[in-house]
């Protein structure tokens, strides 16, 4: 590729003219200079700044300048010269007050100029001035960058003359018509840590809401109702209902079917299983649950006599495993980072109770009970954004001691009343913090900085023998959470029929 000799003098009063500019410039070496709001910056020796608007930038084959905008966006531009028709390079930019950016990019027909986006540093557009200008045999080379919206457009510029010190162009002659090079989307500048901070805030207590959810489902499972006691002939209890389980801090509800099974082994032994499953759920936007394995356990009662009076020893224990989707909130910069993970709950249970007659038809079962609870959710990296953070896993493992009081009234030969009262006690609680890496600064969150240890539990009842062997039953239960003084309700109906 050759020059067109008709503009040999054109390029010599190029050249004149910009080396007057080069010579009227004080050296001086810094990282970066701003000039209307467009940040100019480059560690290469021989950056420096020509006016208040008007600067010249590193010539060496590996230069490389970088215009950062206000919105923390920018390019990156640099250019080589090798060949027939190379020349000495030199590299002028102006920023005019009426905006956009003018440069000069090297002088010579081997020049080849390439522009990046600053943050990622993919390549936006890289050829020579030939090319880039359209094929127009004449080309300084000169290009003009405008940027608004994230978008930034380049045009070539021919016959430029001279970069001026107010950052505009002077031509030649007649401007030429802008060739448009191309409209490039830059990437996002990022975002801040004070927002992600903010963003990883919220997602901590949404995501104790999941950890709510798992609490409440084996409490109630293995303490109060998931029991099998009506037997026929065959010794086989089958018990069908539904649960709906609320709690705030912040607000979430279950909707969950229920199957519990029994088998009398022997006049004082019965054992049994259950399996509760949920079917709809309200959880805190950014939260979505999946039932992966639903809520299971086992349960085995002894009574010291058949009747149900006297001693009692229950032993039970409940498992489930969810998938957990989250997806963080955007505050001011912070991103929507996605991610999956995986979270699995277990408890174990053993109560000792004493039951006694107060009267005809009141029976009262005074408890004490121990109870170990460990919820875990794995650790994931976000994906679907530029700054992807890595949440590390999270861990809530708690042992209690539960006592209380549980009592049957018979107000009807078939309804009968049902209530329980008593207090859970933590004599171990630890709780992991929530804590993401992937931007430098950020700071781990506390996961349940107000532990309540000492909580109230209540419930009241009833059930309705529809036939021999046949019942159908009603209990609504209060507990409190020791995740921030979290309350919870849950309604359990039920329909049992014993074989």
């Amino acid at each position: 590729m050759s020059f067109c000799p008709a503009h040999k003098p054109l390029a010599a009063a190029t050249l004149f003219a910009v080396g007057i500019l080069s010579g009227a410039l004080q050296p001086v070496h810094a990282a970066s200079f701003v000039a209307n709001g467009v940040t100019i910056s480059s560690d290469e020796a021989g950056f420096a700044q020509a006016s208040a608007n008007t600067f010249h930038f590193p010539s060496t084959a590996n230069g490389l300048t970088t215009f950062t905008f206000a919105d923390g966006r920018g390019f990156t531009l640099e250019n080589s010269e090798s060949g027939f028709g190379a020349s000495a390079t030199r590299n002028i930019a102006g920023v005019p007050t009426t905006g956009g950016i003018n440069t000069i990019a090297g002088f010579g027909g081997a020049s080849t100029i390439t522009v990046k986006d600053a943050r990622t540093g993919a390549t936006l557009f890289s050829n020579d001035y030939f090319i880039l200008n359209g094929g127009n045999p004449w080309f300084a080379p000169a290009l003009n960058f405008s940027y608004a919206g994230g978008t930034l457009t380049v045009n070539a510029i021919g016959d430029v003359q001279r970069i001026n010190a107010d950052g505009t162009v002077t031509y030649v002659g007649a401007a030429d018509t802008p060739f448009l090079i191309g409209n490039f989307l830059l990437f996002a500048a990022g975002p801040s840590v004070a927002d992600t901070q903010l963003s990883l805030r919220q997602s901590a207590q949404k995501v104790r809401s999941v950890f709510n959810v798992a609490a409440i489902a084996s409490n109630f499972a293995n303490m109060n109702t998931y029991d099998c006691a009506l037997f026929d002939a065959r010794g086989v209890c089958v018990s069908v209902g539904g649960r709906y389980t609320s709690a705030n801090s912040p607000d979430t509800a279950t909707s969950n079917a229920v199957l519990v099974l029994g088998y009398k082994v022997s006049p004082q032994l019965r054992i049994g299983a259950f399996v509760d499953e949920s079917f709809n759920r309200n959880t805190p936007t950014g939260i979505d649950l999946d039932n992966r394995v639903p809520l299971m356990g086992l349960f085995g009662v002894w009574n010291q006599n058949a009747d149900g009076l006297g001693w009692q020893v229950k032993l039970a224990n409940a498992y489930q495993s969810k998938d957990v989707d989250i997806t963080r909130a955007v505050i001011g910069t912070s991103e929507a980072g996605q991610g999956s993970t995986k979270l699995t709950s277990e408890s174990y249970v053993t109560e000792l109770s004493y039951a006694f007659n107060q009267g005809n038809n009141t029976l009262l079962r005074p408890y004490v009970a121990a109870r170990y609870t460990l919820i875990e959710q794995d650790g994931y990296t976000e994906r679907g954004v530029s700054t992807p953070l890595t949440v590390a896993g999270l861990k809530d493992r708690s042992t209690s001691i539960l006592a209380g009081i549980k009592a049957q009234h018979r107000l009807t030969p078939k309804l009968t009343l049902t209530g329980s009262l008593g207090v859970e006690q933590d004599v171990e609680h630890k709780v992991s913090r929530f804590a993401a890496t992937g931007l430098a600064g950020l700071t781990s969150e506390s996961f349940n900085s107000d532990i309540k240890r000492t909580r109230p539990v209540a419930s009241a009842g009833a059930f309705y023998d529809v036939a021999k062997g046949q019942r159908v039953a009603l209990d609504v239960y209060y507990q409190e959470l020791p995740f921030e003084r979290t309350g919870s309700a849950t309604a359990y109906a039920h329909y049992t029929i014993g074989f």
